[in-house]
């Protein structure tokens, strides 16, 4: 078994563990990154990939597991962020205590940190990446900057939605969007060739993860990263302390040792908790930070679902003549952006790695990203059960070319689920292929949440149809067999009766350990995670490399 001794031992390179890990390795700490997946490269899709990664155990209605379950934000170098639509909103204030929200029998919602501490890691990160957003304009946006980039424009659906929107008196805006919409941070602007979600960007235009561990201005020997490297389980030197992280080469089938100062979980909500849990030893016998029996418990996915139709595709000149003000408004933040940025030094920016930007941009550039106009009206929403609604945003499929004269307009809706102490993450008795416990998720979606849901299908239904859609139909989003937006299971709080970690993600029951990534989360919020995860990543980061001794970084750091 080959061993080798590193700072901090990072598991997972996904959204937090790329942040997490380039902030404590910018200090000269030495730091190792665990991906189990591999990189992906442009043009490849998530249904192309998804089928080789190893699925969860869920429960079916007879009581017998099927392994049916989705435990992966994605399983690649740079997580999620590799196959995601790019949205970026920030938690709202209601999303961070949520008690006067949830059912009597929930979990405890709070989290243990305000708005206030995340903003300047939410505002770094805007930074580094770029987010293309209308100051203002949703409102319901946190305190924060002045937009680095202007919106993008709406696409040619969400004009007739945003139209359709304003007529029944909601305030539609443009979709906070990691995708550049002007040349940001060393990467081109959105030549608009598709939707985004679900594929990798074949231009570089939409923010990733994986270009933070490629960081050129790291110190030399600070960041490795060990590709096709599964974390098996983390080993205490004493009852407190991790000394070492044993993982597998998949490639080579060797077995290696990293020992290490610290421990950090950023693999996604369900698989940090598995390795806690695959992890037991004596002085953990039910597995790591599980002494109150908290380690997996609180899961959530967010209730989520679509509505979609078809209207007369020369309905689009009314949503022209309806929402001209609202898509000058756009087109005007744009221009001012381009003559501020060609005018203003250059930003922050990590160079592209190998993967090149495209050469020659694709003929069809119709498309646009997956989400350019979203309503935030029913988010406190004293209709929606609980008073607590949900987003609603433009999904457009990836062919929108109309046909026999019809386009087809498509919206999802989402909202928060209830943190529930049955919803958990645990281990089988079953042996998986590489001879370890099988992943189960078990997960119900509480009546509560299913009220709401209900709730939010309507009014996005009432949408299409005000935008002159019929045969508007639902489509199942399947979020209760696992999902891109995982939250809880290292859920973050102040008693650890009802917790795993404290504020700063380390974990109640270990001097060295800590948990990154959406696990995190003690409630999920209404809004997409990824910005989330990111920001309080950075902040946990600079906490850890802190405490290890490093210097304190400079002030424009």
């Amino acid at each position: 078994m080959k061993s080798e001794s590193f700072d901090v031992c990072v598991v997972g390179s996904g959204a937090s563990g790329s942040a997490a890990a380039q902030e404590i390795a910018s200090t000269g700490l030495r730091v190792l990154v665990l991906e189990q997946g591999r990189t992906l490269i442009p043009g490849e899709s998530l249904t192309g990939v998804e089928s080789a990664w190893e699925s969860a155990l869920v429960p079916t209605p007879g009581g017998a597991l099927r392994p049916f379950g989705r435990p992966w934000s994605a399983s690649a170098v740079g997580g999620g962020m590799a196959l995601y639509a790019g949205i970026s909103f920030r938690l709202r204030q209601v999303d961070l205590d949520a008690r006067a929200h949830v059912a009597p029998d929930a979990l405890d919602p709070a989290w243990p940190i305000g708005y206030a501490d995340l903003r300047p890691y939410y505002d770094r990160v805007e930074r580094c990446i770029g987010v293309s957003r209308q100051s203002g304009a949703d409102p319901l946006e946190p305190p924060g900057p002045a937009a680095v980039m202007p919106a993008h424009p709406f696409s040619s659906q969400g004009r007739l939605i945003a139209a359709a929107g304003r007529r029944i008196g909601l305030r539609p805006f443009p979709t906070p969007l990691a995708i550049n919409s002007v040349p940001y941070a060393g990467r081109p602007a959105c030549v608009r060739c598709g939707p985004c979600n679900e594929y990798v960007c074949p231009t570089g235009a939409r923010a990733d993860a994986a270009s933070l561990l490629l960081d050129s201005t790291l110190p030399d020997g600070a960041l490795t990263v060990a590709h096709g490297a599964k974390a098996l389980r983390i080993v205490l030197g004493d009852r407190h302390r991790a000394t070492c992280v044993e993982w597998l080469d998949l490639r080579a089938r060797t077995r290696h040792v990293a020992r290490v100062r610290c421990v950090v979980l950023a693999a996604n909500a369900v698989q940090s908790a598995a390795l806690l849990l695959r992890s037991a030893q004596p002085g953990a016998p039910d597995g790591l930070g599980n002494s109150t029996g908290m380690v997996g418990r609180g899961l959530s996915f967010k209730v989520s679902g679509y509505v979609s139709g078809t209207a007369n595709a020369d309905t689009a000149g009314i949503a022209d003549a309806a929402g001209t003000a609202g898509i000058a408004d756009v087109a005007d933040s744009a221009s001012r952006e381009r003559s501020r940025t060609a005018a203003s030094p250059s930003v922050p920016h990590h160079p592209p790695h190998a993967r090149q930007f495209a050469a020659d941009p694709p003929d069809h550039i119709e498309g646009g990203p997956f989400s350019t106009v979203a309503f935030s009206d029913h988010y406190l929403d004293p209709d929606a059960p609980s008073g607590l609604g949900g987003h609603l945003y433009e999904a457009s499929d990836q062919d929108r070319a109309p046909r026999d004269g019809r386009i087809r307009l498509r919206v999802h809706f989402l909202a928060a689920d209830q943190p529930m102490r049955d919803n958990a993450v645990r281990l089988s008795r079953e042996r998986g292929p590489l001879d370890l416990p099988r992943v189960v998720i078990d997960y119900a979606t509480h009546p509560l949440d299913k009220r709401r849901l209900g709730y939010l299908s309507r009014r996005a239904s009432e949408l299409l149809a005000k935008a002159g859609a019929d045969d508007i139909r639902y489509e199942d989003s399947n979020y209760q067999l696992g999902s891109r937006h995982l939250h809880g299971g290292c859920r973050a709080g102040t008693d650890p009766a009802e917790s795993v970690v404290d504020s700063w993600g380390r974990v109640h029951d270990l001097d060295n350990v800590y948990v990154v990534d959406g696990g995190y989360f003690p409630y999920s919020g209404g809004v997409n995670p990824t910005f989330t995860i990111q920001a309080n990543a950075l902040r946990i980061a600079r906490r850890i490399a802190t405490e290890l001794g490093a210097p304190p970084p400079s002030a424009t750091g």
